[in-house]
């Protein structure tokens, strides 16, 4: 574990095995109060049991039984407990390319749950229904005994349990965006997704609440809410996840300074760029920079 200005850095080859990068453990201690930190390999949290607290994507939030959390490389967060309430947390750590090969006809969907940089989404926190809770604390509980023993066939049981616990947790992302909800009228989401489209053209540029506004033909409070309505995110939350990836992806390309990325995707000063990666990242640029960018320099090298 390497500390650097105040951010725990897990790095996958350091806390997993090389042979074979998996872990599986659980916490249960009041005690438990994680700094926040990122990972260079996957981690599943399940909650399962009681309640405890997980910071991620700026966000604090009251976990509970049944909440499962996928977190891609790169995501910073961490994990706490409440006083006076007990909790059982299962935490399951491996590298990606764990699972190479094995993803079948669904690599589309799953390979999103286990690619370094994705902003925090919809699918990355999900509460698992009572019907297949048993189901997710038994894949657990195999592997949990699968690791402990390491017997012949060992490796591959875990493998394939991990993938049911992803196809799983891809249903029931599934299963609840087709739940009923209060939908945006056609007329509402049709100029709100013109200026998403916008926003990703020209995200490089000064776009202010009001040119949005204007290319929707909506007075600027009305835009304001019928954007939030829409996507989820208020316009300027938006335009920070647009900029935050695409500075992730220009990081981790190893190219660039961090001033010249910083200005690339439409920050001015410094200081505001390194501000609002931070929030929404969990570490400073040239943190993440350090764990992923000269990886990829260096892997590039060694081609």
């Amino acid at each position: 574990m390497n500390q650097k200005k105040g951010i725990q850095q897990y790095q996958g080859w350091n806390q997993l095995n090389r042979q074979f990068p998996f872990k599986i453990f659980r916490y249960s201690s009041e005690l438990l109060k994680q700094s926040m930190h990122m990972h260079d390999y996957v981690q599943i949290a399940y909650v399962r049991k009681g309640m405890c607290n997980h910071q991620m994507h700026g966000k604090s939030l009251t976990v509970s039984g049944g909440d499962l959390f996928i977190i891609n490389p790169g995501i910073g967060h961490s994990f706490s407990a409440i006083a006076e309430k007990e909790f059982e947390l299962v935490l399951v750590d491996f590298a990606p390319d764990l699972l190479d090969g094995l993803l079948g006809p669904m690599e589309d969907e799953l390979r999103r749950y286990l690619v370094p940089g994705h902003e925090p989404a919809s699918h990355s926190w999900l509460h698992i229904g009572k019907s297949r809770q048993n189901l997710v604390i038994q894949l657990l509980l195999d592997m949990q005994e699968e690791f402990k023993s390491m017997e012949f066939g060992s490796e591959y049981a875990i493998r394939l349990a991990l993938v049911k616990l992803l196809i799983i947790a891809e249903r029931e992302y599934r299963r609840n965006r087709r739940k009923p909800t209060p939908a945006p009228a056609a007329d509402e989401r049709q100029p709100i997704e013109d200026v998403r489209r916008y926003i990703h053209d020209n995200y490089s540029q000064d776009i202010p609440l009001k040119q949005g506004a204007y290319i929707a033909n909506m007075a600027p409070a009305y835009f304001s809410h019928i954007f939030k309505k829409v996507t989820g995110q208020s316009f300027v939350d938006y335009m920070n996840e647009v900029r935050v990836e695409r500075a992730m992806e220009l990081i981790r390309r190893g190219s660039l300074t961090i001033t010249q990325i910083g200005y690339q995707v439409g920050y001015r000063h410094l200081g505001h760029f390194i501000r609002t990666f931070k929030k929404r990242t969990g570490i400073t640029p040239t943190d993440y920079k350090k764990t992923f960018g000269d990886r990829q320099t260096q892997g590039e090298r060694d081609k």
